[in-house]
């Protein structure tokens, strides 16, 4: 089992740690889940991601057109210090991963940075090192996530400028050591994730640590709060059986890209988009008491099987169960159940986000 190098911190700090993603990580400390979600809301929070992937890809020709093979995004006009949600495809329009994609300036040299998810780092990293040249895993950071409408203030030693806006990134100097500060995150919240270097992530976590708005925050609550912010999952969402038109995310593709038809699984989801889809997103809730879970069966009043729920659970915010599913596109419509315990419980449709976003916007 791997550890973060944190790891000692978080027992300090009497963390609950669970394997996931083949790493120890805290799921929650002794606030609890619905207290740390609460507070992420009305404060801030801090949760260790480090789990997660970064890769630093040198911004040459070669590079980019590796890339695009598989992001459909314009990469070539990708501005510095900006991010993009995105994917890595494969050639049946699938999801291998979904990604954060940034171009910034590090030491006066180009790069991509590019962080995704922990539990498809194998999968990913045979594909970097198939296409790619010159770059470089970063193993040596930690990532950590600073979110909720307290996260700038709690940053005030860090000195970001305040017109930093949501899908921002640049580099800085902190303690005589580069570090990435990118103003996003996964909550739904105000927020940041900072790549710190391992040497100095310590001082700046005893720094971060001495605010009394500031709590540390596991993966239990992350989880709730992205399901909430109606936030896709890799491996609950997101497969490689699941497209970006399937999955709602069509935004996330490049015009100009999806024209020219020149990546991964272009024609399925142009054929998609021109024939619609078999089985669509939707966001759901509970309208009895019952909770919601992932992979629960959804019917349509006939009792005839049309969907199941890819995540679900119990909403802080809006004290009510709540999820994320697929389901046959000819069945949405309010008169949908869920099997739970041998019963039929009704379900209800509902608009996306559950709750509404609060990034920093320009």
């Amino acid at each position: 089992m791997n550890t973060v190098f944190l790891n000692d911190f978080h027992i300090k700090h009497k963390a609950k740690l669970f394997p996931f993603a083949g790493y120890s990580m805290p799921i929650y400390y002794l606030n609890g889940i619905i207290k740390e979600h609460l507070h992420v809301r009305e404060l801030v929070g801090v949760f260790d991601v480090s789990h997660m992937g970064q890769i630093l890809i040198s911004n040459s020709k070669h590079n980019t057109s590796s890339l695009e093979q598989y992001v459909p995004l314009n990469l070539g006009k990708l501005e510095f210090n900006k991010s993009k949600y995105s994917f890595l495809l494969n050639v049946n329009g699938g999801i291998i991963d979904d990604i954060i994609i940034s171009k910034i300036i590090i030491n006066n040299n180009e790069f991509f940075f590019i962080v995704y998810n922990a539990d498809r780092k194998t999968v990913d990293n045979k594909i970097f090192e198939k296409i790619l040249n010159d770059y470089i895993y970063i193993h040596d950071q930690s990532l950590i996530s600073i979110q909720g409408p307290l996260s700038y203030s709690s940053l005030s030693f860090l000195k970001i400028k305040p017109d930093m806006n949501f899908m921002q990134i640049n580099s800085t100097n902190f303690q005589e050591q580069e570090i990435i500060i990118s103003r996003s995150g996964y909550t739904g919240e105000d927020g940041f994730e900072i790549s710190i270097p391992n040497i100095i992530l310590k001082n700046f976590m005893d720094k971060l640590m001495k605010s009394t708005n500031v709590i540390l925050c596991g993966l239990g609550s992350r989880d709730s709060l992205r399901l909430e912010a109606g936030l896709s999952l890799y491996g609950n969402e997101l497969t490689e059986e699941i497209t970006p038109v399937e999955a709602k995310l069509l935004w996330t593709i490049d015009k100009i890209r999806l024209e020219k038809c020149n990546f991964n699984g272009c024609k399925t989801i142009l054929h998609q988009i021109k024939n619609g889809v078999k089985k669509i997103k939707i966001g759901i809730k509970s309208v009895t008491k019952s909770m919601l879970r992932s992979q629960m069966k959804i019917f349509d009043e006939k009792e005839k099987e049309i969907g199941f729920i890819s995540s679900g659970g119990f909403s802080p915010s809006l004290k009510v169960s709540i999820g994320l599913g697929y389901v046959d596109i000819n069945h949405q419509d309010n008169k949908l159940f869920c099997l739970i315990r041998d019963k039929m419980e009704k379900i209800e449709i509902v608009k996306l986000p559950f709750i509404s976003h609060k990034y920093k916007k320009g």
